[in-house]
């Protein structure tokens, strides 16, 4: 199709002019010619449309080039396929009766695809029809710095909305212009308090005339790269802040802008710290205990207690020499061994004894530990040590002290030896004794009818004359009674021997009477399974009593406890002190076991002599009654309970002193 700017036939006349429009033709011949220019060289697309066909009638290269078709395929098509997007019959000029002028719409591209564009359209009759002339201009590049400025503007805003320091801008006049999320989430200001607020209402008084003289500053063109002032927050607490301000100008109005840490935690923090090292300082200096620090194979650091220690003036007689100055030779290889492990896992180094050399050369014994440190900025080894020597020479003496108590438990297991011997001979002769005893009262009698016998045959043989033969017997007669009165002279002796005799008394501990009693029973009980359980109090008093004859009594009490247990079993024992007014302070001793226990008919006759529930030769039941004697001469008592089934319980009673008249031997 023809350009529509160039010269098109006009229709034909009825009558030729009557005047020469020559001058004319050529002015709109020239305008055509610029027109045409224009169209086809502006920037801007511009396609001519029929108005009733919506037939594109024409279009320049600016807008074939946007459409992305050539001239061929878009002239002679209906707009719809290209440019405009509604569908036929919802033209917005023609059928909706629109006014489009710098309006943004899309342009449609036969690849599918449409690009933003500005498009004015404007209502022209040529040759006698309606057309719309459409001229449209390509935004998309506008449009997509637009979007670009957009998320940047986004991302600065939730940079500066979610950054954790705080950010203030604050014009000339100290109102605020904009804070962020976290300056207000840290001083508890809403935005409605900030309306009405001035930054010297945050400042803290302290620091207000410092800040007036850094806005000055800044307002003068210097430059303050770091600050620290305290807010206060809307509760009252003070906010340490550190940060940087700048001054900004912009049309004109100077404002400022400022970027804040919270820094109250660290503050506090680094108080703390300062407390804390001097804390350590003072217990470094003042410690009990030797401390040195020690890097690179020297020492860099001790206290007073070290170089008492090591027996010089001053710290700077150790600090800077080698530690192996003062490390026993023997012991130079665990040091070292001891640093290696520190240094590989950071773990300190158990306590560890050795021996250290002093100034002096004194040899010292130590025990030291070692742990891992930082000490001014570099790894270090801190070693604590304390001085053993004085421990080591208790240690000795309790060496030699328990050499000398084993000497003494020797000859007191000796002691101990011999008592039982005697209780053994005791036992014996007392057995021995009933036993003659009861022979005794047996043989009296018998010798008592033959000493009668022989004095009534002398008589007889009196009353007759003598003879040889007569003399002959009576001799007989007086070698019989001679023999008689010798057997009863000796049985007479025997009883005489067996009788029990009076008490040494001695001062003695009861407890360590039971604790012999049970060495003497050790044996036995282990070979019947006899568990025995000790309960001694350790503030029973030493009283006065036969050691011998006391220990004699448990031994026989054990005895017949072991004799009630045949298939083993247990056995407790107990001291204690009696208190009962108005009499004199006693000590008791409680034998339990959990036998088969007395039956109530023989309780009664348990002392009884020569009573025993044990079979024929197993004893001759004096036991018992030998304890009761000595306890009673002790001015003591026995009392037996006991429960068939469940077992017996012994209680044996003495008192601490013995009333005078006794026969007391003090030790």
């Amino acid at each position: 199709m023809p350009n529509i700017f160039e010269p098109q036939n006009p229709p034909a006349e009825s009558s030729p002019p009557c005047f020469d429009f020559s001058h004319v033709a050529g002015e709109l011949e020239e305008s055509r010619k610029r027109l045409s220019a224009v169209f086809d060289t502006v920037q801007v697309g511009i396609v001519i449309i029929d108005a009733e066909s919506h037939t594109i009638v024409d279009a320049n290269p600016k807008a074939i080039e946007m459409i992305g078709a050539g001239k061929d395929a878009v002239v002679g098509s209906v707009c719809h396929c290209f440019i405009c997007p509604e569908e036929s019959g919802h033209c917005p000029i023609t059928d909706e009766g629109q006014r489009i002028d710098n309006a943004e719409r899309q342009l449609l591209r036969p690849s599918g695809d449409a690009i933003t564009i500005v498009k004015t359209v404007a209502r022209v009759k040529l040759y006698g029809r309606d057309h719309l002339i459409e001229s449209f201009l390509d935004i998309s590049d506008r449009k997509r710095a637009e979007e670009e400025l957009r998320m940047s503007e986004e991302r600065y805003r939730d940079i500066l909305e979610n950054a954790n320091d705080l950010i203030q801008s604050v014009d000339a006049k100290g109102n605020f212009i904009y804070v962020n999320n976290a300056w207000k989430r840290t001083l508890g200001y809403s935005d409605q308090d900030l309306a009405s607020m001035n930054i010297f209402d945050v400042i803290k008084p302290c620091c207000q005339s410092h800040c007036a003289t850094m806005f000055d500053q800044l307002k003068s063109g210097a430059k303050i790269p770091r600050v620290e002032v305290e807010f206060v927050a809307k509760d009252g607490r003070s906010i340490i802040l550190e940060g940087s301000i700048n001054c900004n100008t912009s049309d004109g109005q100077v404002s400022t802008r400022g970027v804040f840490r919270d820094i109250t935690e660290r503050k506090q923090m680094e108080a703390e710290l300062t407390q804390s090292e001097d804390r350590y300082r003072k217990l470094f200096e003042n410690a009990p205990e030797a401390i040195l620090v020690q890097s690179g194979g020297r020492y860099v650091c001790v206290n007073k207690q070290a170089c008492q220690l090591l027996g010089v003036e001053r710290p700077e007689d150790v600090v800077g020499q080698s530690i192996f100055n003062f490390v026993h030779p023997d012991y130079h290889a665990m040091v070292v061994e001891r640093i290696q492990h520190i240094q590989a896992t950071g773990e300190p180094s158990p306590m560890r004894e050795q021996k250290i050399v002093q100034k002096d050369g004194t040899v010292i014994d130590v025990e030291a530990v070692s742990t891992g440190i930082v000490f001014q900025g570099q790894e270090a080894i801190q070693v604590i040590i304390r001085d053993i020597t004085e421990r080591k020479q208790v240690e000795e003496q309790r060496r030699e002290l328990n050499a000398r108590l084993e000497k003494m438990v020797e000859e007191k297991t000796r002691h101990l030896k011999e008592a039982q011997a005697k209780l053994i001979q005791s036992e014996k002769m007392a057995t021995l004794g009933e036993v003659i005893a009861g022979a005794a009262h047996e043989l009296n009698n018998p010798l008592a009818g033959i000493l009668g016998a022989i004095q009534m045959l002398r008589s007889n043989a009196l009353a007759h004359p003598i003879d040889p033969e007569l003399m002959e017997g009576i001799d007989v007669l007086e070698s019989i009674e001679s023999a008689a009165v010798r057997c009863q002279k000796i049985v007479e002796d025997l009883v005489r021997f067996t009788t029990q005799a009076r008490c040494n008394f001695s001062d003695m501990d009861i407890n360590e009477v039971l604790k012999d009693t049970l060495e003497i029973m050790a044996g036995p009980f282990e070979e019947q399974k006899v568990k025995v359980k000790l309960q001694l109090d350790p503030e029973v008093p030493r009283i006065e009593g036969d050691f011998v004859k006391l220990l004699e009594v448990y031994v026989n009490l054990l005895q017949n406890a072991k004799s009630a247990l045949p298939n083993g079993g247990r056995i407790d024992i107990s001291t204690g002190l009696v208190k009962k007014y108005g009499e004199p302070l006693q000590v008791s001793v409680v034998i339990r076991d959990n036998g088969c226990g007395i039956p109530p008919q023989n309780l009664a006759k348990i002392f009884d002599p020569f009573f025993t529930t044990k079979p024929a030769g197993k004893g001759p039941g004096l036991g018992l009654t030998v304890c009761y004697g000595i306890v009673k001469r002790h001015g003591g008592d026995i009392d037996v309970r006991s429960t068939v089934g469940k077992g017996t319980e012994v209680t044996v009673i003495v008192p601490v002193r013995q009333q005078k008249g006794g026969t007391y031997q003090g030790s």
